[in-house]
């Protein structure tokens, strides 16, 4: 009896012990202390017709910010005899997913095409984003031009880099190789 007694007893304080450390925070395996909160959003993407089936938004399940929507109603894109054209002009909503205060974060859009980048833009952050907090950010003006293999062209919008007061983040970039594009980070 004393020895089913002591079993129970310590059963019930490996689970009460398992059901404690369940609620915490879950930091992954980051080293900048932070944790990702609720399910990523569906990004929406507005902008010209002939623009929105080259718009991948990059899976980043990891990142502590996340891309809400794009709009690249100023931009275009210009492709022929295997060279492009552009100039970049986007509107991002942004939201910080994490439980720490974001400092400063890059927002890429980044032409790729089968032979690597092509090209692109990216827009810095000018406040700090409080936990749960969305904001809009903006980069227009810069553009370019380049090789495009095939005519072949798909725009990338990422997350490149998150700071905290104490720590620089870099996300993974899970880009499908159905997209067809050579990256070269």
């Amino acid at each position: 009896m004393k020895t089913g007694l002591r079993f129970l007893v310590l059963l019930l304080l490996v689970v009460s012990i398992g059901f404690g450390l369940a609620r915490q925070p879950q930091h992954g395996n980051n080293s900048c202390g932070f944790a990702v909160q609720g399910e990523l959003a569906q990004p929406t993407v507005r902008g010209p017709d002939d623009l929105l089936p080259l718009v991948y938004i990059v899976e980043q399940p990891d990142s502590p910010i996340e891309v809400v929507s794009v709009d690249l109603a100023g931009m275009w894109l210009s492709v022929s005899h295997e060279q492009h054209t552009e100039r970049d002009c986007a509107k991002y909503r942004i939201r910080n997913r994490s439980d720490r205060t974001v400092q400063r974060f890059e927002i890429m859009l980044m032409l790729s095409t089968t032979a690597g980048a092509g090209g692109g833009s990216g827009t810095i952050s000018s406040s700090p984003l409080p936990p749960g907090q969305a904001i809009d950010v903006e980069s227009c003006g810069s553009g370019g031009n380049g090789s495009a293999k095939d005519n072949y062209i798909r725009l990338l919008v990422y997350v490149d880099k998150v700071d905290f007061e104490d720590c620089h983040y870099k996300p993974s970039l899970r880009i499908p190789r159905s997209l067809k594009v050579h990256t070269v980070w």
